[in-house]
């Protein structure tokens, strides 16, 4: 900005100067040198035109002298603002600085912990396969006589206590293996080369047995159903309820107070049995730490196991309440040394879904998973009253917020979390009708007098809704409640044995 021009009032002087100059001269005539300038001097009307003219230049002076003043606080004003804005400017950047300078150490330290994190995870694999390494190496005699030992008392104990023995020999045979699993380099091809050790005897096998000849010197394949059992057994609360102390399997539905497991077909597969455990394993306690959590509790919806066959594969899904798998995870969760509990302010070690995946990949198997969510539905009833009278309602299921309410055709968009009808007479037998169901589920011999509870039947694992029956004498209550299934599904899709064969026929 150009600085205002400073006008010194030269006018105004000169003229003042002029003025005093003359009255000096007409004081002091003797300093003329010319006696004819005197009475110029001394005449009254050109000292008015002089004042006059003086007057003039002051005011030309003043008036300069308020417009540069003018100017010149402008300027100041400016100068004043540029300052203001430089400091603010000054305070912004320094603001920034700051905040970039805090970010940056915070993602220094996001950087340092990560690596120490890693540093420490691959110090404690490494410190925990050396101290596999050296068990296994030094246990081997020790093993051998426990094995020996097991067998021995097995063939020599009392009537009942086979199992006993034979359920411990299982069990040091899995923690051997699980060192095997250890101490390997690659998880996926030791599994591999078991199973393909296993394939060879397999196919051998059935070569001789076509020819009568001896069998296979150990038995190549196992039951998918009995790999299912073992990985039940030590963590279940009630076996009788599962079934599992009984003939494994038993097609059909078990529950307890964690579990519900469906069991529609099994058969066989290839390799070591301990491998499978180990995978179905991790996969249900992953299953039960989820569910377990106090916002995920609910009374129906249980850890789910379920067993199928389906083109010439095992297919075996584990399904929990819970959060839902992000996005930005689905490429990190079998990943070693990652854990979403980590992410949710819990401590994982991030080796359950490692082990998961790299079993299954050697078991040439796929691991795959899906996020849960509630579905809208529409929901008929037909209830029939013990007096004959036959009712039909109607209710929806709406999900808002990712949660599950209760809606009426005519409730002008009101929900609820349950709805509730009263009848004047105890009900006889209800028939649900899903919208998307094969066939009606029917709801019969229902006692006078007595409360009872239905579930959804049209998934057994994962019930969608309930229905509560309050039957008194001469009148009755029908509760509606949705159920919430938010949760994930891993599912296994294994090859079976069979299935090799004719691959290789």
């Amino acid at each position: 900005m150009k600085p205002v021009r400073m006008h010194y009032p030269w006018p105004s002087l000169l003229g003042a100067i002029l003025v005093v100059g003359w009255q000096w001269l007409l004081l002091n005539p003797t300093a003329l040198s010319s006696d004819l300038a005197a009475p110029l001097l001394a005449r009254a009307d050109y000292l008015w035109m002089a004042l006059l003219l003086l007057l003039l230049a002051v005011i030309f002076d003043m008036r300069l002298f308020f417009r540069t003043r003018t100017r010149y606080r402008d300027q100041l004003a400016q100068y004043q603002d540029q300052i203001a804005e430089l400091f603010d400017s000054k305070r912004h950047l320094g603001t920034r600085a700051r905040t970039y300078s805090d970010h940056a150490d915070k993602l220094k330290m996001f950087i340092s912990e990560r690596l120490l994190e890693y540093i420490e995870y691959d110090e404690k694999f490494l410190h925990f396969k050396n101290i596999a390494s050296e068990v296994r190496h030094n246990g081997v005699i020790s093993y051998d006589k426990a094995q020996t030992a097991l067998r021995l008392a097995q063939l020599n104990c009392a009537d009942g206590e086979e199992r006993q023995f034979s359920e411990a020999g299982d069990a040091l045979l899995y923690l051997w293996d699980l060192l095997d699993l250890a101490t390997t380099d690659n998880i996926a091809l030791h599994v591999t080369n078991r199973i393909y050790d296993c394939e060879e005897h397999y196919f051998q096998a059935q070569l001789k047995q076509a020819g009568d000849a001896s069998a296979a010197p150990f038995q190549p394949t196992f039951r998918m159903s009995q790999a299912i059992r073992r990985a039940l057994l030590p963590i279940t609360e009630d076996a009788n309820a599962l079934g599992l102390n009984g003939d494994w399997p038993g097609y059909g539905v078990y529950a307890d107070d964690k579990f519900k497991i469906l069991l529609r077909a099994d058969c066989d597969l290839l390799g070591n049995v301990n491998h499978m455990v180990l995978l179905i394993e991790n996969l249900i306690n992953n299953a039960l730490y989820y569910s377990q959590q106090k916002m995920n509790r609910q009374r129906h919806n249980r850890v789910a196991l379920s067993l199928t066959h389906r083109a010439g594969e095992a297919v075996c899904k584990v399904y929990n309440r819970g959060p839902r798998i992000k996005d930005d995870e689905r490429d990190k969760i079998y990943q070693l040394g990652f854990s979403s509990r980590r992410i949710r302010e819990h401590h994982g070690k991030g080796l359950g879904l490692y082990f998961v995946h790299e079993i299954a990949r050697g078991f040439e198997a796929s691991i795959a998973f899906a996020n849960i969510e509630n579905r809208a539905q529409v929901i008929s009833l037909s209830i029939k009253l013990s007096n004959g009278e036959v009712l039909s309602q109607q209710i929806g299921i709406v999900e808002i917020d990712g949660k599950p309410l209760c809606q009426l055709p005519d409730s002008s968009g009101q929900v609820s979390n349950r709805h509730e009808w009263s009848y004047p007479a105890p009900i006889a037998s209800i028939e649900v009708s899903p919208e998307k169901a094969s066939k009606p589920q029917l709801i019969s011999n229902l006692a006078i007098g007595e409360d009872s509870s239905h579930l959804d039947a049209s998934e057994p694992l994962r019930a969608h809704w309930q229905l509560d029956i309050k039957n008194r004498q001469r009148s009755s209550k029908l509760v509606f409640l949705p159920l919430d299934v938010r949760g994930v599904e891993f599912v296994l899709r294994i090859p079976t044995a069979s299935s090799r064969l004719d691959n290789q026929d």
